[in-house]
């Protein structure tokens, strides 16, 4: 009882908005949302807007076979959660990254990925908190200006890779890993 009570105090004095309902609430809402991964089973999540933004609901089924071929099953696998959520603008943006950093844990390694409108979307957002982003745990991001198939190449999902195991170091060591200690 004493730590449920701990958490709302916790959570009210940081200003959380995760006691209010939200349209990320919803699955519909997604492209993606791998929130049944449990967190512990993974380094990371990874924060991904596909190419167009959500204008309506004929686009839904083509945007999450697109988002499922460049982030989907098997290329994050073991590695990384994805999520993905339905954003048409800023203000939606914010409301699903609300969603996201109320419902994980704080500090929890996080990538942003994004391509063409949605990279251009993320990038903005990125450029206007980048110092609260760290401090949530951002630890790499990627955008192109342009939308194409096969965006996510294996080079991007081994610096993933590496900066989670260079994370984990500097948690636990508490200092930056040496110059060449992951080989190359």
């Amino acid at each position: 009882m004493k730590c449920w009570i701990a958490i709302a105090v916790a959570a009210l004095l940081a200003g959380c908005c995760c006691w209010r309902k939200s349209p990320y609430d919803h699955t519909e809402n997604w492209i993606m949302r791998e929130d049944a991964v449990r967190p512990f089973a993974v380094g990371a999540d990874i924060i991904y807007l596909p190419g167009s933004l959500y204008t309506n609901v004929a686009e839904v089924s083509e945007m999450v076979a697109y988002a499922r071929s460049e982030v989907g099953r098997g290329k994050f696998n073991g590695l990384a959660r994805v999520f993905s959520p339905l954003v048409a603008n800023h203000e939606d943006l914010e409301k699903a990254l609300d969603w996201y950093f109320c419902r994980n844990d704080n500090n929890r390694p996080f990538v942003f990925i994004g391509e063409g409108a949605g990279g251009k979307l993320l990038k903005a957002y990125e450029e206007s908190n980048s110092e609260d982003l760290k401090e949530a745990g951002l630890i790499a991001s990627f955008y192109t200006e342009n939308s194409y198939d096969g965006f996510v190449k294996e080079w991007m999902v081994s610096a993933i890779r590496d900066a989670i195991t260079m994370r984990r170091y500097r948690e636990h060591w508490g200092r930056e890993m040496p110059k060449g200690a992951l080989g190359r």
